[in-house]
């Protein structure tokens, strides 16, 4: 069945925050994330602080907006999984994590750059890859029938996904977005994948 038809407030509202943050991530680029005021990007946009604030609490959440629909994301992907064959899951979480940051790559860039220079962004960013694999173990524990916090498989597996992306991510970027984000990710992970349960019987 088709999804209901966005109504004109809710475009509107979302709208307005993409605004926002595609006028903030310019500033960001063009003048640093340190010295881009909450101010300079209402300015830019043309509207209030107020109407700032009523999209984004803080600065920082302009970069960080796409970490919980990330994470939701997932869990949806993973509910739509149930009971499919794992190695092909975590293929599809990969592809799907791939997809997400290739969609958003000039936010990805400008998150990469704030991620080396502000601390407390690092840690931000870091929590989120965390959640992300703690996700997934939960995932991969409950198609294994195992307590994650018991059986070191989950976590070792749903490891091995995040960091082949994180690690895919950073070679991209470094080579300025040119390559193929999805075949990095795909060879990291072919690399990482030392558990049993990719060996295949003698």
């Amino acid at each position: 069945m088709a999804p209901p038809p966005v109504g004109l407030r809710a475009r509107k509202k979302a709208a307005t925050a993409a605004a926002l943050q595609t006028h903030a991530l310019e500033l960001f680029l063009e003048r640093g994330y340190d010295e881009t005021t909450v101010q300079d990007i209402t300015d830019a946009a043309g509207v209030s602080q107020r109407t700032f604030f009523r999209y984004y609490p803080t600065k920082d959440a302009v970069l960080l907006t796409e970490h919980a629909r990330r994470e939701a994301d997932l869990r949806e992907l993973l509910e739509g999984r149930r009971g499919q064959p794992l190695r092909e899951t975590l293929d599809a979480v990969l592809h799907h994590l791939v997809e997400d940051i290739v969609e958003r790559r000039e936010l990805v860039q400008v998150q990469t750059r704030v991620y080396y220079i502000v601390p407390t962004m690092a840690n931000a960013f870091a929590g989120h890859h965390d959640r992300l694999c703690v996700i997934l173990a939960g995932h991969i524990a409950d198609e294994l029938g195992v307590a994650d916090d018991v059986d070191p498989r989950p976590r070792l597996l749903a490891a091995q996904v995040t960091r082949a992306w994180t690690t895919a991510i950073l070679l991209w970027l470094t080579a300025g977005t040119t390559g193929d984000l999805g075949e990095l990710a795909r060879g990291a992970l072919q690399a990482a994948r030392t558990d049993p349960l990719f060996v295949d019987p003698a």
